[in-house]
Parts: C-alpha cells; sequence; structure tokens
C-alpha cells in the first residue's frame, strides 16, 4: 500500500506544481497520474522514487516512511518502468532481465545461477523466450518496453510505478499494456502509471489522479474522468462514450473541439 501525505513541491514560492496532494493507493489497485504537459505529473512520480524530495510531507510503503528506508530495501518494495527507448548497451534481454534482481545482489557479486533462472521464469511468463538472447540494442520499441516491465517484475516488488508504458505503442501493444496491468493488480500488486490517455485510466485504474495548475482533483476513476474535469483540466471539450461486446462494457472519450481554438489564420 502507498499513502502520500500532504505532500507539495515547489521551484518558487510563485512556481509551485502541487500542494496540499494526498492520496492512498491500497494492494492490488491501480492509480493513474493525469495531466497536461509541465502539470507536476512526472515531477510526482520523481517524488515518489525519491529521485526528487517533496517540499512538504511524505510518502509511506505499507505504513513506513520511505524516507526511513534504506535505499536497498526501498527498492526491494517499488520497481520502476521507463519510457521505452533506444539503448546503446548490448546487454542480452536475459542480461537487462537480471539487473532487476540488483537489490538482491550484494555489491561487487555477481548474478547465481538461481538469479538467472528468475530472470528466466519472469522472461517465460511476458513471452518474450524468443528473443532472450538477443542484445536489448537490436529489438523492437515495444519488445524492449516488455523486457524493462520483465526487468521491473523480477524481484517481485510490492509498488509498480510505469512512466507512459504504453506511449510508443501501436493500439495491440497499448492493449497488452493495459491487460498486463490488469493481470498484475489480481496478483496484488500496487500500480502506480503516469498516461496521457484518460481512456486508459477508465480502462485499469481504480483511483485518478490529475494535476492542473495550482490544483488537483483525485477519486474513483469513473467520477474524475468526466467531461466537466477534463475541459477544466485540458482544455477539450468531449464526449464520453461506452461500447459493449462479449458482455463487457468499455468507456472510452471522444474529443470534439478545444476550449480554446487556435487562430490558424493568424499563422502566415
Amino acid at each position: 500500500m502507498i499513502e502520500v501525505v500532504n505532500t507539495s513541491f515547489y521551484y518558487e514560492q510563485t512556481h509551485v506544481l502541487f500542494k496540499d496532494l494526498s492520496l492512498t493507493v491500497k494492494e492490488g489497485e491501480t492509480l493513474a497520474v493525469l495531466g497536461v504537459n509541465g502539470a507536476g505529473k512526472t515531477t510526482f512520480i520523481k517524488c515518489l522514487m525519491g529521485f526528487q524530495k517533496f517540499k512538504t510531507g511524505y510518502m509511506c510503503i505499507d505504513g513506513t516512511q520511505a524516507q526511513t528506508l534504506s535505499l536497498t530495501d526501498f527498492w526491494k518494495r517499488i520497481s520502476y518502468v521507463p519510457q521505452a527507448k533506444h539503448t546503446s548497451f548490448g546487454y542480452s534481454v536475459t542480461e537487462m532481465v537480471v539487473m532487476g534482481l540488483s537489490p538482491y545482489i550484494a555489491m561487487g557479486n555477481t548474478p547465481t545461477k538461481g538469479d538467472y533462472l528468475k530472470a528466466r521464469d519472469m522472461i517465460d511468463q511476458m513471452g518474450l523466450a524468443g528473443i532472450a538472447k538477443r542484445p536489448c540494442n537490436q529489438i523492437s520499441g515495444g519488445q524492449l518496453q516488455m523486457v524493462l516491465i520483465a526487468r521491473a517484475l523480477v524481484k517481485k516488488p510490492k509498488v509498480l510505478i510505469m512512466d507512459e508504458p504504453e506511449s510508443n505503442f501501436d493500439m495491440k501493444n497499448q492493449l497488452m499494456v493495459l491487460e498486463i496491468i490488469k493481470w498484475l493488480n489480481k496478483q496484488k500488486l500496487t500500480i502506480i502509471i503516469n498516461t496521457h490517455f484518460p481512456a486508459h485510466a477508465l480502462r485499469v485504474a481504480e483511483q485518478t489522479l490529475i494535476i492542473g495548475q495550482n490544483e488537483h482533483v483525485i477519486g474513483q476513476t469513473e467520477h474524475i474522468i468526466s467531461e466537466h474535469n477534463l475541459e477544466k483540466y485540458f482544455g477539450v471539450q468531449s464526449e464520453m462514450i461506452s461500447s459493449s461486446k462479449s458482455g463487457r462494457t468499455v468507456s472510452g472519450i471522444l474529443p470534439t473541439e478545444l476550449v480554446h481554438p487556435m487562430k490558424l489564420d493568424s499563422i502566415s
């Protein structure tokens, strides 16, 4: 479980990204974090991982304040999946996944046979066995994203933080990532996902946080992802839609127009 209590972050007192932000994400739940570019959602994610420090407030993991944990204990509990970008390093897929066990490997030691067995088991679960020996700089961006997810999961963390894991994918692979998130929730993993897609929040997240300019809103996703909030926080008028197929209802958002349309005729 993740608990964030009365947190804020600002670069200067006049440049506040968020303040008085509190939330709780229970075991097996997903929180989606949304906001326009520059609103502070990436900074919030960085603060959760300790890459930046909250100016006020604190975070707890299973009732323990994160700042009291050693780095090793912290990273045993939390895993991070960055956006997949091309890597120039020639580590094999197996070697990359083994790196996820680093909190359990003493400084200066090499991975054991047991570590490689854990990595191969995760590779099999993620459907990556066919590329296990290939260098990570010779696989596609979609494959690399799956490898990064496998690397994050191999140590069996309590919390998974994902930074736009579906943003560079085609529709099929986006749905694959979303299905993985729902499957991980069933394994009692707590997930925080930073995303640009409100429809994806509707699909996988019990709670949604939208960060805006000096304000935020958080609550149950079906209440937070609304035409009113999309207009207020994103400047977009939209229509909520839903579709039922095979006994399953999927909700989505149809953007209709900008609240403040661009004056294109003024561009020469």
